[in-house]
């Protein structure tokens, strides 16, 4: 399949990354799998014939995305992964966003409810894309938080593992599936994204469970930032949400700062939020990104009480 520098189109770079990029946890922990990376490179490979004509499938995406109406992150990554789903020969969606409620409260919901027509089993797929800062002893998985502080990495694996991939076990959920037929064979989980490490790390130090092809990034604070990043031939990009996904290309029409007007830019914003930014070097023959991170205020996290036992 074409690489990420191939095509500068966004929507297909996201779809080659979120079939190309390797999982931030794999493997088999109890009787959930969670996807890995040559999983994801076997999908990649069957998968090459779509970007022949890349032009149909970028309107596909276009399309899906239009019929989004919630636009957050998840779920642009849940509209990546069933135009996955339905472009493989392999697998069908059952279910997508199967809520399952009582008179009383809604239960939970099926992210997706596939026919995995080759190894002929049923599978409920619980799904993430998640961005994660690393702070204090980032060996601790509840040392790592979304750049918002309102989510940690500990928080959602043990929701997924334990509550969201155990939903067929409810007896609202069976009777629901029942209905229509269904019998779940196998549970899978899936959490792609990116954590980031301390700028000063100078060996990530991660999480027992997390792999260890894990796509990685940093984060600095004001200061760390301008020791670190003094290159004259640096320039950086600011991203939006949207752009979380794959790695960015270099454009000559696309808004670029070097690194001191980079910081100006992050501290014109009176919040302080964090922001994500990609950084290119005028050294490189390629116009792929080469360091992607974080910038985040002074005071950020500091009213957060960090793990550092080992």
């Amino acid at each position: 399949m074409n690489d990420y520098s191939s095509s500068q189109n966004d929507l297909i770079r996201d779809f080659i990354w979120l079939i190309s990029s390797p999982p931030i946890i794999q493997g088999i922990i109890e009787d959930r799998h969670w996807t890995s990376s040559q999983f994801w490179l076997q999908q990649r490979d069957q998968l090459e014939h779509l970007m022949l004509d890349s032009n149909a499938a970028s309107n596909a995406l276009h399309t899906l995305l239009k019929q989004q109406t919630d636009q957050r992150l998840g779920h642009r990554f849940e509209t990546l992964l069933s135009y996955f789903f339905n472009a493989s020969e392999r697998y069908q969606i059952l279910a997508q966003n199967l809520q399952i409620q009582t008179q009383q409260r809604t239960i939970g919901e099926f992210d997706f409810v596939i026919k995995d027509t080759q190894l002929n089993q049923t599978q409920h797929w619980e799904v993430a894309c998640k961005f994660y800062l690393g702070l204090g002893n980032t060996r601790k998985m509840n040392n790592w938080h979304g750049p918002m502080l309102k989510d940690r990495l500990d928080s959602k694996f043990k929701q997924m593992q334990n509550k969201q991939s155990h939903l067929s076990d409810h007896p609202a959920a069976k009777a629901r599936l029942l209905q229509q037929g269904i019998r779940i064979d196998q549970h899978i989980c899936l959490m792609k994204g990116r954590l980031f490490y301390p700028l000063s790390q100078t060996q990530p130090q991660r999480p027992a469970l997390i792999a260890d092809n894990h796509p990685h990034g940093w984060w600095s604070r004001p200061d760390e930032f301008a020791l670190r990043f003094s290159d004259p031939h640096l320039h950086w990009t600011a991203l939006d949400k949207k752009q979380w996904f794959a790695p960015r290309i270099h454009s000559p029409n696309n808004r670029s700062y070097n690194s001191k007007d980079m910081l100006e830019l992050f501290l014109s914003d009176p919040l302080n939020r964090p922001l994500c930014i990609a950084g290119f070097s005028a050294l490189e023959d390629s116009t792929t990104e080469t360091t992607r991170g974080f910038l985040v205020a002074k005071d950020w996290a500091k009213q957060l009480a960090i793990n550092d036992n080992v």
